[in-house]
């Protein structure tokens, strides 16, 4: 599933939008979100209002969305020149596409005027389009709307927040319910990205976004997206990482190809720019999602992880229940053993009177000469007997 989750509908024209999201469709993305930003108070005004585009309006935004269009429905109908008699059949009808008689004998009553001169309607394009209310929030009273606001905040698919200040930034990372976290990395970070806060987010498995097109539009923007992004890919480790385009008009809208090989300039491996384009929007789906339900996110994602949690925990309890049988069973042992300990220190006394005997001092011993001997002491004898 390839997406982009940030297209902003407040400042730009529904010409524009549309334009925008039919680029999207031309290059292969499979889900797009159009996002309202709020800031400040979150009111009744900022609940969602805005309608999906419909298969007809993209068709009519250029030719070649249309044929976008019929490629993802299939219904690309290829004139083939073959001469008459042809055995070749067609894939959507079945029948000969050749000129022959089997090609043009109808099956069943044939069509009114009507019927014929009605065109044919447009085709699914399979395109998900989805709402998201983009929250900015400077100090931690505005961040808590997001919890009083439940009306506001469900009439949307996605919910995101960028934070103003560190303290909402670990606010948003540890309690606030949002599934996507989106830096303004085109200019100077005034906050840092601490730890704790990051391990947070991770293990709730909130999305950190990276949003490419503010970098096309001036060279000092460009400077702080690499470089504030490849800050937050090494604090994160290349982990949740969601990229989206922030685009404002179609010519600002890049291919998968592209935005891959600009996610290795972060400082994503291969492996995860290609997470980053095509599993992250799953994941942050699945995330709103579980919210939506009321459910916790952890416990969507991360069911293995629970499940493995609670057989450890039930294996410890085994093994404690196991480890306290066994100190009955010892305390249970009749005492015949008993009578064993007196003897131990006679033993060790045994053992250790050789050794007591070995570090006597040579003048208690018999036949050792007496203290003050050697050369010193018969020089001494010597000089009084003369």
């Amino acid at each position: 599933m390839l997406g982009d989750l940030f297209l902003s509908i407040d400042d730009v024209e529904p010409p524009q939008h549309r334009e925008r999201v039919a680029a999207l469709l031309q290059r292969g993305y499979d889900v797009i979100a159009s996002v309202h930003t709020a800031t400040g108070r979150l009111t009744q005004v900022d609940k969602c209002s805005t309608a999906p585009l419909s298969d007809a309006a993209l068709a009519s935004a250029s030719a070649e969305a249309k044929r976008a269009l019929a490629l993802r429905s299939g219904a690309v109908a290829a004139t083939i020149a073959l001469p008459p008699g042809s055995n070749i059949t067609t894939a959507s009808t079945g029948l000969p596409a050749g000129g022959g008689a089997a090609a043009t004998a109808p099956r069943g009553p044939a069509p009114t005027a009507a019927a014929a001169a009605a065109p044919p309607p447009p085709p699914p394009c399979h395109l998900r389009q989805l709402n998201r209310l983009h929250f900015v929030a400077v100090d931690a009273v505005q961040a808590s709307q997001l919890a009083g606001a439940e009306t506001v905040v469900r009439s949307y698919d996605l919910v995101s927040i960028t934070p103003k200040s560190e303290r909402v930034m670990h606010q948003a990372c540890t309690s606030l319910d949002v599934d996507v976290i989106s830096l303004e990395l085109s200019q100077r970070l005034t906050i840092k990205l601490r730890a704790v806060a990051i391990k947070a987010a991770l293990r709730r498995g909130i999305y950190f976004e990276i949003c490419y097109a503010p970098g096309l539009r001036e060279p000092t923007a460009r400077r702080n997206l690499f470089c504030n992004a490849q800050a937050l890919v090494r604090a994160t480790r290349g982990k949740n990482i969601l990229i989206s385009s922030s685009a404002r008009s179609a010519f600002e809208v890049r291919s998968p190809l592209e935005v891959l090989h600009m996610a290795t300039l972060f400082g994503l491996t291969h492996k995860q720019a290609q997470d980053a384009l095509s599993l992250a929007p799953r994941a942050v789906l699945a995330r709103a999602a579980a919210r939506a339900a009321g459910r916790g996110a952890s416990a969507v994602l991360a069911g293995p992880t629970a499940a493995a949690a609670a057989g450890a925990a039930a294996t410890a309890a085994a093994a404690a229940d196991a480890a306290g049988g066994d100190t009955e069973m010892q305390d249970t042992q009749p005492e015949a053993s008993e009578p064993a300990e007196p003897q131990q220190p006679q033993a060790q006394a045994a053992k250790a009177q050789p050794a007591r005997q070995a570090q006597q001092p040579l003048q208690q011993r018999p036949g050792a000469p007496a203290a003050g001997g050697g050369r010193g002491g018969g020089r001494k004898r010597a000089a009084a007997g003369r």
